[in-house]
């Protein structure tokens, strides 16, 4: 797995802390918007209530560090490690699995706070700093009212703000890592969504695709795409990736972004419309969407990824569950729990549509969870997806 690993500051939500920047910040609601430049704390506050209000997830990199500490300050927050390939890392090692990362950082919370099952090889030297993703979250159907702004949150949601320079020059280390990859059978690799400047990006691209060729010829590789800060870097990434990857995955929010619309993800015509422009200009045989109604795969024998599908969702739903305390005997309760019945029907209506080019499955009714996780849930699928792709090419 590579490679993003960050120290995530996960703050424990307070409405009236919310209300109270609002004020504070003398923020309007004619200000809101979706996108935009963040400089200032200010700035992030007005892109993180937009996007609380539509129900959307992002994330920013404000242009000074210290502002991301500042936004942090005004809650009580918990510190964990995060990054799509470290979650994953850390949900299979619940469930048993050994896996191998390499890191894009290196302090005293990544060696405290990594299992011992993950083999983690540092991507840089530990030089005492600390820069934290913080993640706001926030459960469906808050209320947010100060000054002229009054909204209800549509669904659970977090946006995550960080400026951090470990992952800003992300290290990807073909000659180091190669060698522990020879005889993998999977390789997930995460996105790298939040590099600013072409020559990096182009420089990580390069050296992935020098990495990816240490794998077996019969290892499958699985991108987990991501809503880019520089929204040209997400396609260039795809360019000179394609040829290296077998399935690639994006959640609800990546698909919108990416077709340029919003969609109701229980409206077959909208999604099948979205799924096919996808998969058409990607060039990349097999796409999986997950939702947080149902989790797809569209492309060349996608039946094959069904238990990829069953794995990644039960892995989210736990995790949502249960937050970190993801155990094998809470994963088979996930795996036993009733379907949702809008989702139950939306799978039908798409099979009745794709036929064998599509692999569906209902999403758990979790409307009983009254303290939800969202926070690593893309994470958490991708991770469980993985078990279930061993073999793919054989």
């Amino acid at each position: 797995m590579g490679f993003h690993t960050c120290v995530d500051y996960e703050l424990i939500w307070n409405t009236d802390t919310v209300e109270s920047m609002i004020r504070a910040f003398e923020i309007r609601e004619d200000e809101l918007r979706l996108d935009g430049a963040v400089h200032t704390q200010r700035d992030a506050w007005i892109y993180c209530l937009a996007h609380l209000r539509a129900g959307i997830g992002g994330e920013i990199v404000p242009d000074d560090p210290q502002s991301v500490i500042d936004f942090a300050e005004h809650f009580e927050r918990i510190v964990t490690l995060g990054g799509t390939a470290t979650r994953a890392a850390i949900a299979l090692d619940k469930l048993g699995y050994d896996t191998v990362l390499q890191t894009s950082c290196w302090n005293e919370h990544v060696q405290k706070l990594m299992p011992s099952h993950v083999a983690a090889i540092p991507g840089v030297e530990d030089d005492g700093m600390i820069y934290p993703h913080v993640v706001l979250t926030c459960g469906q159907g808050v209320r947010i009212h100060a000054g002229d702004i009054d909204f209800v949150t549509p669904r659970e949601n977090r946006i995550m703000i960080s400026h951090d320079m470990t992952s800003l020059d992300m290290p990807v280390l073909p000659e180091v890592f190669g060698p522990a990859i020879e005889d993998a059978g999977v390789f997930l690799l995460g996105c790298f969504s939040e590099i600013m400047e072409r020559k990096i990006l182009d420089r990580v691209v390069k050296n992935t695709a020098q990495l990816l060729e240490y794998l077996p010829k019969d290892a499958v590789v699985m991108y987990e795409d991501g809503c880019y800060v520089m929204k040209a870097f997400r396609y260039a990434v795809h360019e000179h990736l394609r040829s290296y990857i077998d399935v690639l995955s994006m959640n609800e929010d990546e698909l919108q972004e990416y077709i340029g619309r919003s969609i109701d993800v229980l409206d077959v015509k909208a999604v099948v419309s979205a799924i096919q422009c996808v998969h058409e200009s990607l060039g990349i045989e097999n796409v999986i969407v997950h939702s947080a109604k149902w989790a797809l795969a569209y492309g060349k024998e996608p039946q094959r990824l069904r238990e990829a599908l069953i794995g990644g969702s039960n892995m989210a739903s736990t995790r949502f569950r249960c937050g970190d305390d993801i155990t094998p005997e809470k994963y088979n309760e996930t795996h036993s729990l009733p379907d949702r019945e809008d989702s139950y029907v939306f799978c039908q209506a798409i099979r009745e549509a794709l036929g064998d080019r599509v692999c569906i499955i209902p999403s758990k009714d979790l409307s009983h969870i009254e303290h939800p996780s969202v926070v690593g849930l893309g994470d958490s699928f991708a991770g469980g997806c993985l078990p279930g792709l061993l073999g793919l090419k054989g």
